[in-house]
């Protein structure tokens, strides 16, 4: 399997927090509070450092396709109780919460579909979603800075989309409903809890 996010997993927090500050840390640590004695599962995770300083309070399962942003996630995440894993989610076990942290815009919808669906029979009674992710841009600005990024992402990682996926639609025909949200950058990027409707 290719490791098409390897060469910037070195450099990754930099390039972030040059362009957003820690707006992407704080989307990707929104609604960690009380998820001690909860199992979670992170997919694409990347490096862990969103959730460096959570890592005593979390146990579960922590996936990125990433070999290299994995590598540096067990550095980041070592001495919590999540079993860090390189490659895709099976598809395997039962959790309280699941987090998606800026996975979905890598998607294809009909992938985004499926691994919605596998998530839905993966959650425990009560168990909720957690969605960290670009939604729409507000302003030429930040118009203008999300197609710059994407192409980067195109030309630097393989990134197949050319747009972002509708979200919240998406999360909605797999049967699941909005209960919280936050938001950054008026609302480019938020942090969704979802629970099954």
């Amino acid at each position: 399997m290719s490791d098409d996010y390897g060469f910037l997993a070195p450099i990754y927090q930099l390039i972030s927090r040059s362009v957003f500050g820690r707006d992407l840390i704080y989307a990707n640590q929104a609604f960690l509070e009380g998820i001690a004695g909860k199992k979670i599962l992170i997919i694409g995770g990347g490096d862990g450092v969103a959730y460096r300083e959570f890592r005593e309070n979390v146990q579960g399962e922590y996936w990125d396709l990433s070999a290299k942003m994995t590598q540096i996630a067990r550095q980041n995440l070592a001495g919590s109780s999540l079993s860090v894993q390189s490659g895709a989610w099976p598809g395997t076990g039962k959790f309280d919460r699941i987090y998606l942290p800026f996975v979905l815009d890598t998607l294809a919808d009909d992938e985004i579909s499926l691994l919605l669906s596998k998530i839905k029979d993966a959650l425990l009674p009560k168990g909720e979603v957690v969605v960290s992710d670009f939604f729409e841009p507000v302003g030429l600005k930040q118009r203008f800075s999300q197609i710059a990024m994407i192409r980067f992402f195109r030309i630097s990682t393989n990134h197949r989309r050319k747009d972002l996926p509708r979200i919240p639609q998406l999360l909605v025909k797999a049967g699941f409903i909005l209960r919280q949200e936050k938001i950054w950058r008026k609302g480019w990027i938020k942090s969704q809890l979802y629970g099954i409707s």
